[in-house]
């Protein structure tokens, strides 16, 4: 068995993080960083292609946090042109001031992520040790991902999400802690509020709800370390 830190920072998604935060992030010492999916969001583009004009500063932005987190960053994620010309929402993967690999969301959102194409890359991941999977936003609906972790054994996912504001605190919760007990998994969900919609990051396990926001935080930036224990997914 093994403790892997997981810091994921529930973080508007149209503010840049400010220096003091950066540090805030670096004296955490986590293995992980965890952003919520479309951050940063900080130019408003009228549409995703217009979006994957500002893809280098939205990476630098990222970058700039590495320079003082030495672990590895999940995140948040924004829209780029991938190496086939297909646009596509993209999570970059970082790690000691370089930017590794893509994860690309498979489910596009049908009225965000307009013209947006699935993505193609791979759903699992090894970094750090850990062999971890990934879901974008709406990836959590999609059967094939889940067959995948299944077949490949993975312990451990991320999710980077927008929360739905039709739904309420409750049935978020009620969700997640049924997922994580029926595919005896550690399932971290981190969010960002924006526009008044609301932010629910949690970690479930086969436990049940070990933490979550409080409601009055919904719409608050929240910085939280997570230690979470592994057995099968843990490769030192």
């Amino acid at each position: 068995m093994a403790v892997i830190k997981i810091a994921i920072y529930q973080k508007n998604l149209h503010k840049r993080f400010t220096h003091e935060e950066i540090v805030k992030i670096q004296q955490s010492k986590a293995h992980f960083l965890i952003l919520p999916e479309g951050y940063p969001h900080l130019f408003q583009s009228v549409s995703p292609k217009e979006g994957t004009k500002h893809e280098k500063e939205y990476q630098d932005h990222i970058l700039e946090i590495s320079e003082k987190f030495s672990g590895v960053i999940l995140g948040g994620s924004h829209y780029r042109n991938n190496e086939n010309g297909k646009l596509v929402a993209a999570l970059p993967i970082v790690q000691s001031l370089v930017l590794v690999d893509f994860y690309e969301k498979k489910t596009p959102n049908k009225t965000v992520d307009i013209e947006v194409k699935e993505g193609v890359t791979e759903s699992i991941f090894i970094m750090g040790g850990l062999r971890f999977g990934l879901l974008l936003g709406e990836d959590i609906q999609n059967k094939a991902i889940w067959d995948e972790f299944k077949k490949e054994n993975i312990e451990i996912i991320f999710h980077l999400d927008t929360a739905k504001p039709d739904r309420n605190y409750e049935d978020d919760l009620s969700d997640y802690e049924k997922l994580a007990k029926e595919k005896n998994i550690h399932l971290i969900r981190v969010c960002g509020p924006t526009d008044g919609k609301p932010a629910r990051s949690l970690y479930a396990s086969p436990s049940g709800i070990n933490w979550k926001v409080g409601k009055i935080e919904e719409d608050k930036d929240v910085f939280k370390t997570l230690s979470v224990n592994v057995m099968r997914s843990y490769l030192l």
